[in-house]
């Protein structure tokens, strides 16, 4: 009696069983006795799966973070500007953006404007595609030009670089119309960033002046001759190449101006 009561519970789990799967109850086939996969087609994560090697999240999912490529070694090249953006080229210790300024005179007109997107135009000096370029005409007080940073921290804030390894800088150039030009260096004393200077008595920054003419041609500047017009507080000795802030091509006041310049690499 009891071995056919027996026989008769087999068949009835066997029907069961049979149901389950013909109605799409068998999702948890393969699983063994004890291994319970809530999750057995990994879609909790999404199509990239919690632990998957694209990680969850998704396709590809967040994962683990890759690992942050070193910058290369610094050269003395500072922009060709061949990649045809607002950057200068990064290296290990250098990373910084080309801009414009003018010294706010209301009538004045420049291009690129202060505060747009920095984009550099072509041809540049050949065989290159591309050149900074800066235009614009009445600024009355203390001129106008464009330059760069040379070290930006991650959140835009301008570091000090040291450039005492190299002893001046060269590049190429070419104007409208014959133009006269500074080539500065915002240092510790003269920039605000270095906080030796307060108020009006920063932006007296080193430099030399060049005439630029209307066929391009290469420039050189050397720190050792780089000197201030002497109204900057307090009034600086030399040039600090070891904490140097941007490099800045400038125009005087009162200036029409439209220049390009490309190739910017420090001197060895």
């Amino acid at each position: 009696m009891t071995r056919q009561l027996l026989m008769r519970l087999q068949g009835l789990v066997v029907g069961l069983c049979a149901a389950a799967f013909v109605n799409g109850c068998g999702l948890v086939l393969g699983i063994s006795p004890g291994e319970y996969d809530p999750d057995p087609f990994g879609l909790a994560g999404g199509a990239g799966g919690a632990g998957s090697p694209g990680g969850s999240g998704g396709a590809g999912g967040a994962g683990a973070p890759d690992a942050e490529v070193e910058p290369p070694p610094c050269t003395a090249l500072l922009d060709d500007l061949e990649d045809g953006d607002g950057a200068i080229v990064r290296c290990k210790d250098r990373v910084g953006s080309w801009y414009t300024y003018n010294d706010g005179t209301r009538s004045g007109t420049q291009t690129p404007l202060p505060g747009r997107p920095f984009v550099p135009v072509s041809p540049g000096h050949d065989p290159s595609n591309y050149a900074a370029h800066v235009a614009g005409s009445g600024f009355v007080s203390r001129g106008a030009g464009m330059g760069f940073d040379l070290n930006l921290a991650p959140g835009g804030a301008k570091l000090s670089y040291d450039a005492f390894a190299y002893s001046g800088l060269t590049f190429w150039a070419k104007a409208a119309a014959p133009t006269h030009i500074y080539v500065n260096f915002p240092d510790r004393n003269t920039d605000r960033e270095g906080g030796v200077c307060e108020g009006s008595g920063c932006g007296d920054h080193f430099g030399e002046g060049l005439d630029i003419t209307t066929e391009w041609a290469q420039y050189t500047v050397m720190f050792a001759i780089l000197s201030t017009d002497g109204w900057g507080v307090p009034a600086p000795a030399a040039f600090d190449a070891a904490h140097a802030y941007s490099v800045e091509f400038h125009t005087a006041k009162s200036t029409v101006f439209d220049f390009l310049v490309d190739d910017i690499a420090f001197v060895p």
